[in-house]
């Protein structure tokens, strides 16, 4: 699977958190649409994350997603 530059170091820390992105594609302007595998459908993240904050919130986020699914 190809990721693009952009989004290298945010992979990095969903996968650290124990989120697997199994695939990637562009989307308007500066989006793009990841696929985890632990979520059925596609989550829809920015490359423009200047604040660490950001990455922080997304995997707080997932976090809460997968606890959803489990319940």
């Amino acid at each position: 699977m190809q990721i693009p530059r952009v989004l290298r170091a945010q992979v990095r820390e969903y996968e650290k958190a124990g989120f697997h992105v199994k695939e990637c594609k562009p989307c308007n302007g500066a989006h793009f649409k990841l696929w985890f595998e632990e979520f059925a459908e596609p989550q829809v993240i920015t490359k423009n994350l200047t604040d660490w904050r950001s990455i922080k919130n997304n995997i707080a986020n997932y976090k809460r997603k997968r606890m959803e699914q489990k319940t």
